[in-house]
This record gives C-alpha cells, sequence and structure tokens, in this order.
C-alpha cells in the first residue's frame, strides 16, 4: 500500500533581516520607536502539515507536537483574561490544567508556569512588512529564550531551586503550551522549524539578539536581556497544525538547555488562509521545567 500524501501550504514567515548600522546586534527603543532593525526578511515556505506526516513530531523526540487536551475554561473565561479578575482565573485554574498536561507529557515533577499572553491577530498578508509595529512584535521566527536569557529567565522564577539543579547539570527547558481559544485556526498557524538538519545549529550561530530599553513586557514576562530572532537557514524545514481545533493543543520548548530540542517558531501567513478566516485569537502558557 502506498504511504498516505503529505498535505503542506505555502506561506510567509519573517527572519532576520541585518541591521541598518552594520551591527551584530539589534536595538529597539519601546518608547520612541527607535531601532536600527531592518523590516523582517519575508521567506517564502512550504509548510508540511504535522497530521499527515508519518512519523508525527513529538515533543520527546523533537521537541514540538499536537497532543489531545480540552480545557475546562470557555472563550469568555480565557478571552477575560487581560482583566485582573480573569487573569487571575486563568493562574488558578488553566495553569493547574496546564501544569498536569506538562507533567504527563515531560514525565517531569518539576513542572511551574508562571506567564500567559492572549494573542489576537487579524493582519493581511500585505500588512506584513509595512505595519509600524515594532520589529518585536511581528510575526517573526524566534525562540523565547537562549542559553543567557534561558539561565536568567528560570533563576528569575525558581531561585535558589533553579542554582541547586542547574549545578547538578539538570537538563531544563520552558515549555509552551499553545491553543485557539474560540474557534479552529485559520489564519497566522503557529510554525515549527525544524532544525534537525542543520549542522552545528546553535543559539550563538543562528539567532540574533534584539536589545530592547523601554519595553513594556517586562510588566508580563520579567526582565529579559534581549530578545532572540532566527537568521535563515536553507536546511530548515517548516511544520504545522492545520485547523488546530479547541479539543487540542501545541507542546514545544521555547527554550532548552539541550539545543537540539529547542524549537523556533512564529505565526506565518498561510497563502490558503480563506479571505473570510476569522481573527486567530490564541492563548499561550510558558512553564519552566527540570528534568531527571
Amino acid at each position: 500500500m502506498a504511504a498516505a500524501a503529505v498535505a503542506s501550504t505555502t506561506g510567509l514567515m519573517g527572519m532576520w533581516n541585518g541591521t541598518k548600522d552594520g551591527r551584530e546586534d539589534g536595538f529597539i527603543d519601546w518608547a520612541s520607536g527607535q531601532t536600527n532593525v531592518h523590516n523582517p526578511l519575508e521567506v517564502k515556505i512550504e509548510v508540511e502539515d504535522i497530521r499527515t506526516l508519518n512519523p508525527q513530531p513529538n515533543y520527546e523526540n523533537n521537541g514540538y507536537g499536537i497532543v489531545k487536551h480540552k480545557s475546562s475554561l470557555t472563550p469568555e473565561q480565557f478571552l477575560a483574561g487581560n482583566d485582573p479578575e480573569g487573569k487571575k482565573y486563568i493562574e488558578d485554574v488553566y495553569f493547574k490544567e496546564v501544569a498536569e498536561l506538562v507533567k504527563q507529557i515531560t514525565g517531569s515533577d518539576i513542572v511551574v508556569p508562571y506567564v500567559f499572553r492572549i494573542r489576537q491577530n487579524s493582519m493581511k498578508a500585505g500588512e506584513f512588512a509595512a505595519n509600524k509595529l515594532s520589529h518585536a512584535a511581528l510575526p517573526v521566527a524566534h525562540v523565547d529564550r537562549d542559553a543567557i536569557t534561558g539561565e536568567d529567565g528560570v533563576r528569575e522564577v525558581l531561585g535558589d531551586v533553579a542554582d541547586e539543579l542547574i549545578k547538578q547539570g539538570k537538563r531544563y527547558a520552558q515549555v509552551n503550551i499553545w491553543r485557539t481559544i474560540d474557534q479552529p485556526i485559520q489564519k497566522w498557524p503557529l510554525c515549527f522549524i525544524n532544525h534537525s538538519g542543520v549542522a552545528g545549529w546553535g543559539y550563538d550561530t543562528h539567532l540574533a539578539r534584539v536589545y530592547p530599553t523601554n519595553d513594556p513586557r517586562i510588566a508580563i514576562r520579567g526582565e529579559k536581556k534581549h530578545d532572540s530572532v532566527v537568521k535563515y537557514d536553507p536546511g530548515y524545514k517548516y511544520h504545522y497544525v492545520s485547523r488546530l481545533d479547541l479539543d487540542e493543543a501545541l507542546v514545544f520548548s521555547s527554550f532548552d538547555s539541550d539545543v537540539t530540542k529547542v524549537c523556533p517558531h512564529g505565526a506565518f501567513w498561510d497563502d490558503a488562509s480563506p479571505d473570510d478566516a476569522p481573527t486567530r485569537r490564541s492563548i499561550e502558557v510558558r512553564c519552566w521545567v527540570f528534568f531527571d
């Protein structure tokens, strides 16, 4: 019997495009909008649908995958997360659901959800580079943290516990659970970049740093010295999940002390998105995880 065909789509994804002044690192002042960073490089990509891959990528082997998971929260409860009461409800109820899910996936006993982000994206493809938002707010391929900001971040949340486990050489990661809030995703789906075929891929070689000042995100996620933007490599493979539904979630390492498991990612413009596709509404919870 012939193998089932792999479904794919095409689209655009933003990546690092250098600086205007020739410096290696970028900067952005969130208060003034001043930056030395060029608009993102618009990379045309072919993206394979994970649903049709055999075997499918999974968290244990690849650092990313899809899992079945139904939350007890309603779309209205998720969308209320930007208000103080709604935020507390998500942290009290949904964080527990996420912690249990991540424990099941990773086998770890040390799982600490610490922050969530709700995003709503209705941009059209033509607004991709012309959009006047800051570089860091555009749908650009990235990892949430690198070797420097990863260690800083886990120490900020877990303190002495992190210090001791890092001294013991334990693997640790920031594991994200990403889901749709109210409808199957048809616009700006999340793309995973598989770099397993890129020799020597690393935080220092394949990511660019953008240093922020007057950064309003500190109030949400804590301090972070720099953002980490993906540099293009022809060896990348691109994966996504078509029409991610309400009883599903994406799981991935947005930072990992095992660099082979970290998953660069970002929203991409899907050429197959219907003209009347609804606004993409999603919620992502980030957890610190230590592995035995």
